[in-house]
């Protein structure tokens, strides 16, 4: 028997095996979410000062910083989570219009300040205090969980049931009987700071009350792939 004689009937009593071990699968996804109640922060200001004197505008910026770690040794809050080491200075240029050139104006002087905080009722009392010392640039505070690993798992376990139900139903509606898992891919654990549902208002540069400083729940969201084996009724 010559090769490709063999060859030829080799692959015919291989597409007779697939034909008669079809191998169906159906492949499906499942989303989860959970929840948890922030306990930590991340707050990032900024001292912006300004003047024609280099020394003033450093100065300025300093001492600003100086009363920002007052109100944070005050708070008990630990040195190691408090960075003041941002910091820096460029020249203050203002075009005119009848020379067409730049001129000098003076130095702005910026000193950037990150606190971690471990205790989420002090968040609203550095906001506050630095604000009236002349912090003049807030952002948004970051808020994660602690618990965040465990709201991830609590989430693929919704997922997994999701992904199951919906294989289910497919199965049901086919006129097939859902058999092992042949296959599952999971989504990446989200970041250390998931997007909150609600805000804390902590943007707000005229000293609201303290009270109005109010976090929301975090939601850790995931989504997994499942390949399920699938056989006739």
């Amino acid at each position: 028997m010559n090769r490709s004689l063999l060859l030829a009937l080799l692959m015919s009593v291989s597409a007779c095996a697939s034909a008669e071990n079809p191998n169906r699968t159906i492949s499906v996804s499942g989303t989860g979410s959970a929840e948890a109640s922030p306990d930590r922060a991340s707050l990032t200001m900024s001292i912006v000062e300004r003047d024609k004197s280099l020394d003033i505008a450093q100065d300025g910026a300093a001492n600003v910083t100086a009363i920002v770690l007052e109100i944070t040794d005050g708070l008990n809050i630990d040195r190691k989570r408090v960075d003041t080491t941002g910091a820096s200075v460029r020249p203050d240029y203002r075009y005119n219009r009848e020379t067409n050139e730049q001129e000098l104006r003076g130095y702005i002087a910026e000193r950037q300040i990150k606190v971690e905080f471990r205790d989420l009722e002090n968040l609203a009392k550095v906001i506050e205090g630095a604000v009236a010392a002349g912090v003049n640039q807030v952002s948004a505070p970051q808020l994660y969980s602690s618990k965040q690993r465990e709201a991830y798992r609590e989430a693929l376990n919704s997922a997994a049931n999701d992904a199951r139900a919906n294989a289910e139903q497919l199965a049901e509606t086919l006129g097939m009987q859902l058999g092992a898992v042949l296959q599952i891919d999971a989504a990446p654990r989200p970041s250390p700071m998931p997007v909150a549902r609600g805000a804390v208002r902590a943007m707000a540069m005229d000293a609201e009350a303290t009270e109005s400083y109010n976090p929301g729940d975090l939601s850790v969201h995931t989504t997994i792939n499942v390949i399920f084996e699938l056989s006739a009724d």
